[in-house]
């Protein structure tokens, strides 16, 4: 028997599965899928009608080891919670996800998480006119092996007010006339920058001898686009498909080379232009199973020494899927940057749906953030053996073979101290 603090709240609009066993990491790739049968809603999630609130209850002994995700009947997939709550943590008891969870942030929260949080994802998403009515999957997978769980109950809950970041009258794609730019040719570009409140409390260094990460430095890192324009990248036009449900290519061994594609303003419409960047690869590790950018950031530790600025230690460049799975929001304290709080007042804010590791387009939305939390596979900065504790500066780079172009290449560069203490 299951209960949950909401469970009074269910009524015609709400849908639910429950008392499902979830399987550990079975040393490959595998979601497990959990059908929500949803029926009787009025045929269009809109900014009006939609998903306001997701419920789980979950029993784990180490909740770090799910990435779990929601998927609507057409096949539009959104992050919930991923690989959040640390080494150590259990459960999510009672935890309640809305677009603007009065707890803040998931990825921030402490294990049982039991509250109203902000998901992993960007349930607005799901607000794009399609049916809601039908098979709703909840898509979990366990990836370290060691410990199995038990699904409690989830439940869907639609009503009139679902998130809807996204304002009326707003800079888009087909309506350019809304849309300002910085110089003369109308060009729009991305500026990227590192948010810092998730690299500032979002890491955790693991002693040399540790029998699962070894002198490993995880670090959590969140990369936003403050710009005027999208970044947005895709492989040559041979592979171009529809972001982001479907794709031209779903595996293959073959980088290819990646083009960004610049846009400006021109009159009332927009033209592009391309430049050719890095290259993009299928990414065959646990969690992940989609396509990377190679080469996106890189992680150093500084010493200071006779005033002289030394590296001691240079993690390998580490790829990322590039999509939106966030957005700043002006209540949000994660979404301060630089001593600025940062939101929907942005020029051009949303501009570009990138919601899904595709091969056919990637990118950050302005105002969007692409995060990486710090128990995310190849997220850490290795320590070599014999690494000496002491105070050190970590540095985070964004780009740092400066391959890609944007408005300002001078912020791409994150910044803390940091004492090493487990070596």
């Amino acid at each position: 028997m299951f209960f949950i603090s909401w469970s009074s709240n269910l009524k015609a609009q709400s849908f639910y599965a429950s008392n499902i066993k979830l399987y550990d990491f079975y040393g490959s790739f595998f979601i497990q899928e959990i059908p929500i049968e949803v029926t009787g809603l009025p045929n269009n999630m809109t900014e009006s009608f939609g998903l306001e609130t997701v419920g789980l209850t979950i029993h784990h002994n180490r909740v770090s080891d799910l990435k779990i995700q929601l998927q609507s009947p057409d096949g539009t997939t959104i992050w919930v919670t991923n690989r959040n709550g640390g080494v150590t943590g259990k459960n999510y008891l009672n935890t309640n996800f809305s677009q603007f969870g009065k707890n803040g942030l998931i990825n921030n929260g402490v294990a049982p998480f039991d509250g109203d949080f902000t998901p992993s994802g960007e349930f607005s998403y799901f607000t794009n006119t399609s049916n809601p009515n039908g098979t709703w999957k909840l898509l979990v997978e366990d990836l370290q092996q060691g410990e199995e769980g038990l699904l409690d109950v989830v439940v869907l809950r639609f009503g009139n007010k679902p998130v809807y970041l996204k304002q009326k009258n707003r800079c888009s794609f087909t309506d350019p006339t809304l849309c300002s730019s910085a110089n003369n040719n109308g060009e729009i570009l991305p500026d990227l920058v590192i948010v810092p409140s998730f690299s500032q409390t979002q890491y955790q260094e693991f002693a040399s001898d540790d029998p699962l990460f070894p002198g490993q430095l995880k670090v959590a890192v969140a990369i936003a686009n403050i710009g005027l324009g999208p970044l947005e990248v895709a492989p040559n036009q041979e592979l171009v498909g529809n972001c982001c449900n479907s794709d031209t290519v779903t595996y293959t061994d073959k980088r290819f080379d990646l083009f960004q594609k610049i846009y400006a303003v021109k009159g009332k419409k927009f033209i592009s232009r391309t430049k050719k960047t890095g290259t993009i690869y299928y990414e065959k590790m646990p969690g992940h199973h989609h396509f990377h950018v190679d080469d996106w950031i890189e992680m150093r530790l500084i010493q200071m020494v006779n005033g002289k600025r030394v590296v001691k230690c240079k993690g390998a460049k580490v790829s990322y899927c590039l999509f939106t799975t966030g957005m700043l929001y002006e209540k949000d304290p994660s979404s301060i940057i630089n001593q600025k709080q940062y939101g929907s007042s942005l020029p051009n804010y949303a501009l570009g749906d990138y919601f899904s590791c595709s091969l056919a387009k990637q990118g950050i939305s302005v105002g969007g953030y692409d995060y990486y939390g710090m128990m995310y596979e190849g997220q850490y900065l290795q320590l070599p053996k014999g690494f000496k504790n002491g105070k050190y500066i970590l540095e985070i780079e964004i780009d740092p073979e400066h391959k890609y172009t944007e408005s300002n290449k001078k912020n791409n560069v994150f910044s803390r101290s940091i004492q090493i203490q487990k070596q």
